[in-house]
């Protein structure tokens, strides 16, 4: 009987999955979030690099300044080098989390509005999630924290420490899967929205599983396919792999990034299904056909019809 229900409410999941693919092949305009927030992330990226040159140079000067008056050992300048290089890392991990939950954001944002009804577009979106810009720098902080932690821990080695790490990858993801509709719709602090969205996670941890295995189920395999046709196949079959790769790289590479970015799109709108269900009681309009008696237990009690909020179903 637990077997039967588990394996039911992944398949749920799975369903909610093939259901976020088809809100959007007919929504295709929010594809442009994750896009912009790949095209932040790499002018991040650059400018980080630019910005290391820079200060490493700065720094070099200084220290030679420096040397002429009093002695700089070795040790100071390869201290001072360090410090430099994880400030900057520590930085560009703040950065990029805030810059990736802002994004993610407005996506969400725009998702909902659809689901609701109502008109919205890439403004629109963008706006809503300006509204929770405190909350969201607040996650960038929460989330470099962690992220550093997880490089601590990635830096030891033996079976204890892969336990911890699988133990906290787990955790981790269990306390944020539905932070960002959180964050958006609910308006609250840091630790309120993860305090939330651990609850939503308990009450629907079976069908958030089926979601992220459905998606991955589609799209790991192609960027398989794509990376092995266009890369993998001229390294290990050809004498000579650079006189095609030159042609075959960046459009391979392009190809990942358009299918990570429906990745990213498509578990968005799955997740904001699941977060509507999982407080309103019902399962927005673009998802009919999906038995909700199989989905999560609301946690508050409703009417076929209407929520126990008084919103017509698929309203936030």
């Amino acid at each position: 009987m637990v077997f039967r229900s588990l394996f039911g409410r992944i398949r749920t999941g799975l369903r909610v999955a093939k259901a976020s693919f088809g809100v959007l092949r007919r929504e295709y305009w929010l594809l442009v979030f994750p896009v912009l927030y790949g095209i932040t992330w790499l002018a991040g990226v650059i400018g980080l690099l630019a910005g290391i040159f820079v200060a490493l140079v700065g720094a070099g000067y200084g220290l030679a300044a420096v040397d002429q008056i009093a002695t700089v050992s070795e040790g100071q300048a390869e201290t001072t080098v360090t410090a430099l290089l994880v400030a900057a890392s520590v930085l560009f991990m703040f950065v990029a989390t805030a810059v990736a939950t802002f994004f993610s954001a407005a996506l969400v944002h725009s998702v909902g509005s659809l689901f609701a009804g109502e008109s919205t577009s890439l403004r629109d979106g963008l706006a809503g999630a300006w509204e929770a810009k405190r909350t969201i720098l607040a996650w960038g902080a929460v989330g470099t924290a962690v992220g550093l932690v997880f490089r601590a821990l990635e830096s030891r080695e033996g079976t204890a420490a892969r336990l911890a790490r699988s133990v906290a990858g787990f955790a981790w993801f269990a306390m944020t899967f539905f932070i960002v509709p959180v964050i958006v719709f609910q308006g609250g602090g840091v630790r309120e929205s993860m305090r939330n969205s651990v609850e939503l996670f308990r009450d629907t941890w079976g069908e958030a599983g089926g979601t992220t295995l459905g998606i991955g189920l589609v799209i790991l395999p192609l960027v398989a396919l794509v990376g092995g046709l266009g890369i993998g196949l001229p390294l290990f079959a050809l004498e000579a792999p650079g006189s095609v790769l030159q042609y075959t790289l960046v459009p391979t590479l392009l190809a990942i990034a358009a299918l990570l970015v429906v990745q990213n799109a498509a578990t968005a709108v799955a997740k904001t299904a699941l977060y509507e269900y999982a407080t309103d009681g019902e399962l927005p309009p673009e998802f009919d056909g999906i038995d909700p008696d199989r989905l999560v237990r609301s946690k508050r009690s409703v009417s076929p019809t209407t929520s126990s909020t008084g919103r017509e179903p698929g309203q936030i």
